[in-house]
């Protein structure tokens, strides 16, 4: 046999070994289905939507505390960060007049004092004087003429007696005037608290009502926090709720909320108490607020959305015969892991969780239920 005839045989045989092993195949569509994980999801009436509004903390009292009437200050006996008790002394004036002023009324007190006593007297002997001549006048021993003047006598004295007494509530009045000048030389603590702010030094020439040192309260501090008008009625009064601060959550119980509207921030004012030494005052918190909204949907993970045109996002479930669909959907709510959406979706539809990446429409899948359930949320 020629070289030709041999080399067309291996090649037909060639050709009939492929032939052979491509039947032996099966066909491209008995391979087995993509895999995807799916939840079966439900119809909810709503959602509820935790907010947070923001506000700064405050002592529950705080002021700042200065001189009543001015002079030089001659001691500064606290500083910033000290412990203060009520009614201590934190600072004084120069108070050198006042207590030569405070000597010189108690002075006239006592002057006033003598000379009451010595109208006193001379009252009592024109009374005296008086009588003893209205009794000769009965009797027609003396003449009316020596009756009047006895009278008339005993009258100026009555008068001087309550003059001197009205000149003793003067002079009192006076000297208690200057001690209370000179109480007022000193600043005292009108209750339990820490030293804040320390503005003046010894030496200082102050202006009376002029802020010399600042104190806040010891104890429980207040979060002031504004809400808008509409949250006011998801509020109750004594109740607890959460505050955030630094990514930390502290109860903190509301005690008021006020009437009227800020018009600068259009909020209303809802006032915590929060207990001492959790959140540091002047730091900003927030309220963390549960609402609840009335809004039909679906809850889906976040993994299961792709993004779409005009504003919408897809999702894909499997139908029936476990094929792939595509479904619009409009976020309405999201959240860390989870959003909540309304579109072309129906109740108990198997949606597919993650992976959406790898499918197309009408692809043909093979579906395995996953172990999450979306609606539980956080």
């Amino acid at each position: 046999m020629s070289n030709t005839c041999l080399s067309t045989i291996s090649r037909r045989a060639s050709i009939l070994g492929s032939l052979s092993l491509w039947l032996l195949l099966p066909p491209m569509n008995s391979f087995a289905d993509l895999t995807v994980s799916y939840i079966t999801i439900q119809r909810q009436a709503g959602f509820t939507s935790e907010r947070a509004y923001a506000g700064k903390t405050l002592p529950s009292r705080s002021s700042e505390l200065g001189f009543k009437r001015g002079g030089e200050i001659a001691q500064v006996l606290v500083d910033i960060g000290d412990v203060v008790q009520k009614g201590q002394t934190l600072a004084r004036l120069d108070s050198q007049t006042l207590t030569a002023n405070v000597n010189q009324a108690e002075a006239n007190v006592a002057l006033a004092m003598a000379n009451l006593s010595a109208a006193k007297a001379e009252a009592q002997l024109a009374a005296n004087t008086e009588r003893r001549f209205r009794r000769l006048r009965e009797q027609g021993n003396t003449s009316k003429q020596l009756y009047d003047e006895a009278k008339l006598n005993f009258q100026s004295k009555k008068a001087q007696y309550e003059v001197a007494q009205a000149n003793v509530k003067r002079a009192q009045a006076a000297a208690n005037a200057t001690n209370i000048a000179l109480a007022e030389a000193a600043i005292k603590a009108p209750f339990n608290g820490i030293i804040q702010s320390r503005y003046m030094d010894e030496g200082t020439q102050i202006l009376g009502g002029t802020p010399a040192l600042k104190l806040i309260e010891v104890g429980p501090i207040k979060a002031h926090i504004g809400i808008p008008s509409a949250s006011k009625a998801s509020l109750t009064i004594n109740q607890t709720y959460s505050i955030r601060w630094n990514d930390i959550e502290q109860s903190a119980q509301l005690t008021a909320i006020s009437p009227e509207v800020d018009p600068n921030t259009r909020t209303l004012n809802a006032v915590f108490k929060i207990p001492a030494n959790t959140i540091p005052i002047g730091a900003v918190v927030e309220l963390l607020l549960a609402q609840q909204v009335a809004s039909p949907g679906f809850w889906v993970p976040v993994s299961a959305l792709t993004a779409s045109d005009r504003g919408l996002w897809g999702v894909y479930v499997v139908n029936p015969e476990n094929i792939i669909e595509r479904r619009l959907v409009e976020i309405i709510h999201n959240e860390a892991a989870r959003a909540y959406v309304r579109g072309l979706l129906t109740d108990r539809e198997r949606l597919v969780s993650n992976g959406v990446q790898r499918i197309v429409p009408g692809q043909s899948v093979l579906p395995i239920r996953a172990n999450e359930n979306v609606n539980a949320g956080r």
